[in-house]
């Protein structure tokens, strides 16, 4: 795997959003016609902003950029290749592990695939921040028609866990470096049209990357959308969308308590009956007081989002609190904020049917600041993919599709 370094030119724009507050657009990193993008932060504050490029003589390439104050360092690539499934919803995404240790991964079709699904994940491993990279984890869904994808990552105490969708069937087929098979443990056109059973499992690895194992999380959640993380002291919270008898399609959570998962329960009870996947999956952010989950639900014929924050003492999720403006697309994105509240993303729709990416303030009693509109968006679930939010010291750093994938911030003072 070869790393290209490729020229930018490092230009901010500045956009007021009424009452003092700025966003500060990023000049992206990415091509014209980028996509299938992905935004992390380390823990020494740097952002990681990741997409996929379409090559000219055919094929793909995922890359990635550093953030360091206003400016994106070189683009880098990590691979490239042909016969990839780019998606606008399932994501490739670089993952900072701490120090100079990042994890990467794309997707790719299985050769005996029948129609538009069939592929598994390809995760990659790097201990100089990009420099290089190595094989270290596969994961295909077994049949030909299932897949494997909608990876989320966290850093954890001797290495780090990923948790991923994989449909069900004999025995998912997951390989490690050298290939070789590891215990299972408990035994269309586009996503959200055709819906295999599907699985949320979980990987462990070790600070070098080597894979530990693998096992069940959930044995039958929603099929396509995007799960999400996040290390806590009390251990690692994974959030997805679960899929319930007499298909209701609520947001569930299990928490990783030293090497074994939790029986997954539900954030809150919406009770939104859909027989299909919505395509709108959670997201989490961890603080010191604990976890705090965004998401989007239409139960009841309405749609909303909602946050909720982990309780301590309860240990439990408390009673969720409407973040949108009344006619939210959904999509949420979550980052924690150092006196234990959190700024909520999403996006909303505007009169005349256009929409914006919008964030707003959250307090654990229930109290929220005003929305502020971080950017147009795109008509079309395809033309915006799933914007993400992190934070970065004292700004929110946001990313998301235009015709290019694109980047801003904002300083957390303004959500105020």
């Amino acid at each position: 795997m070869s790393r290209l370094a490729l020229p930018i030119a490092f230009v901010a724009s500045v956009l007021a959003v009424g009452a003092g507050a700025e966003v500060r657009r990023l000049d992206s990193p990415a091509a014209e016609g980028s996509r299938s993008y992905s935004l992390a932060a380390g823990g020494d504050g740097a952002v990681f902003l990741s997409w996929v490029e379409r090559v000219e003589d055919g094929g793909h390439v995922l890359r990635f950029a550093e953030l360091r104050g206003d400016e994106w360092g070189a683009a880098t690539t990590i691979a490239s290749g042909e016969g990839w499934f780019v998606n606008w919803i399932d994501h490739p995404a670089v993952a900072p592990l701490g120090g100079d240790r990042l994890a990467a991964h794309w997707l790719v079709h299985d050769e005996d695939r029948q129609g538009d699904y069939g592929y598994g994940i390809r995760l990659v491993f790097s201990d100089d921040r990009g420099a290089s990279w190595r094989p270290a984890f596969e994961a295909r869904g077994e049949g030909k028609d299932g897949y494997a994808g909608f990876v989320a990552y966290a850093a954890v105490a001797g290495g780090f866990e990923v948790a991923y969708l994989s449909s069900v069937g004999d025995e998912p087929v997951v390989e490690g470096v050298a290939g070789n098979a590891l215990p299972n443990g408990d035994g269309g056109s586009g996503h959200g049209e055709v819906e295999p059973r599907m699985t949320l499992r979980s990987a462990r690895f070790d600070m070098g990357g080597v894979l530990l194992g693998d096992r069940v999380v959930d044995a039958d959640v929603c099929s396509c959308c995007t799960t999400a993380m996040a290390a806590d002291p009390a251990g690692v919270f994974v959030s997805f969308r679960d899929r319930q008898a007499g298909e209701f399609r609520d947001i569930s959570y299990a928490l990783l308590e030293g090497e074994r998962w939790t029986t997954p329960r539900l954030v809150h009870r919406d009770g939104w009956h859909i027989r299909g996947c919505p395509t709108n999956g959670p997201a989490i952010a961890s603080g010191g007081q604990g976890p705090a989950v965004a998401w989007f639900t239409a139960a009841g014929g309405e749609s909303r989002v909602l946050a909720a924050f982990w309780n301590r003492e309860e240990e439990r999720f408390g009673d969720p609190v409407r973040i949108d403006g009344g006619s939210p697309r959904g999509w949420a994105g979550v980052a924690m904020l150092e006196d234990g509240s959190a700024a909520v993303s999403w996006v909303e729709r505007r009169e005349g049917g256009s929409s914006d990416l919008r964030v707003r303030r959250v307090g654990r009693d229930g109290s929220t600041g005003r929305g502020l509109t971080v950017a147009p968006a795109p008509p079309g679930r395809s033309a915006i993919g799933v914007p993400k939010l992190v934070r970065s010291g004292d700004r929110l750093v946001f990313s998301w599709r235009d015709g290019i994938v694109r980047a801003a911030a904002l300083r957390l003072a303004d959500l105020e």
